[in-house]
């Protein structure tokens, strides 16, 4: 027998959007609204209209779908503790759960009754010691974790905010509301430092008299200097869908918009937004009367994707692993994709 050492492994094949493939897929009989991967990448998990967000193995079978009840309307967020423990799930039904990430039969461990009305959004800081909420009634709420006590509230959105962010240095806030007014928010003071009124990404339909706006996904990179928002422009008929999705690239520093991407080609929104170690952007969409989504993959500063992966049907939630190497998308459809962004092996 050979006493020369094995030879090392063979390098990852390199990121390359153009040959994404399926490497996955879940399927549920009931209409997804979001989707996670927690941060060990062990498991996919999606909210459904049927008022329970699902856990799969990602590399199991569609057996291993796991039932997480216990809200009473759609959750629409999902965030975790940094190890990947807890999951936080912000219902419609105005309140935040608390879980087991992993449980084999997972039951609340908490329910925090947070706000009066919808909860749109949860966020948890990076070391796991604070949680951040919005909801239809008006307000940001900050957390204590893991005790979930109230900290503190924000007030100064006039319309709904529909999503809320911790800012990487941890002293402030960044929120989303359904008029597109952007806000800056100091925590320990509680505070609004600074707004900006992004109206290109709100609109007002005439014949249903609704506002439309409002951000889908946002999230900032990671130095800080840019918050990513994903939503919608050029409203015409907000409830059919006449819109065009758009993502906003909005520099922190100077509190300006810096790059507006859009595809005008296309009617719908953008549910879903992250960025790429490598310095792109994913973005995944729903259409106008619910045929066919996409994932649109885009370079900043450029106009148009660079590479765009049609979906079965209308993708309303977009994660990423923290490798870059796999997304997962939901769909209204009811499935669940892990696509992964490499030559197929």
């Amino acid at each position: 027998m050979s006493n020369r050492p094995a030879p090392p492994p063979l390098p990852d094949d390199p990121i390359d959007v153009k040959q994404s493939h399926v490497v996955a897929e879940f399927q549920h009989d009931v209409a997804l609204t979001t989707c996670r991967l927690d941060p060990q990448a062990r498991f996919a998990f999606a909210g459904a209209e049927d008022f329970n967000v699902y856990r799969w193995s990602v590399d199991g079978g569609n057996e291993s779908k796991t039932v997480f009840s216990g809200h009473e309307s759609w959750v629409r967020c999902l965030d975790f503790s940094p190890d990947g423990e807890r999951l936080y799930t912000a219902g419609y039904d105005d309140r935040i759960g608390v879980w087991d990430t992993a449980a084999a039969k997972p039951k609340p461990l908490e329910m925090i009754e947070a706000h009066k009305g919808w909860v749109r959004w949860v966020k948890v800081n990076r070391d796991g010691t604070r949680l951040v909420s919005c909801g239809n009634d008006n307000l940001i709420k900050l957390w204590s974790l893991p005790d979930g006590k109230l900290i503190q509230e924000f007030r100064g959105h006039e319309r709904h905010p529909y999503a809320v962010l911790f800012h990487p240095d941890e002293q402030r806030l960044a929120s989303f509301d359904l008029m597109g007014n952007i806000k800056e928010w100091d925590i320990a003071s509680g505070k609004e430092l600074r707004s900006f009124e992004a109206k290109f990404m709100w609109g007002f339909d005439q014949k249903f008299r609704a506002d439309m706006g409002g951000a889908r996904d946002m999230i900032f990179s990671e130095d800080g200097k840019t918050l990513i928002v994903a939503g919608l422009t050029n409203v015409t008929n907000a409830f059919a869908g006449v819109h065009n999705p758009m993502i906003l690239l909005f520099n922190w520093e100077n509190f300006e918009p810096q790059h507006k991407l859009t595809d005008a080609s296309y009617k719908g929104m953008s549910w879903g937004v992250r960025t790429h170690p490598e310095g792109f952007l994913a973005a995944v969409g729903a259409p106008q009367g619910g045929s066919k989504g996409a994932i649109w993959f885009w370079k900043p500063g450029e106009e148009k994707p660079f590479h765009t992966v049609t979906l079965s049907h209308c993708g309303r939630g977009l994660d990423m692993t923290a490798d870059g190497r796999r997304i997962a998308v939901a769909q209204f459809d009811g499935l669940l994709k892990i696509y992964q962004l490499t030559r197929k092996s």
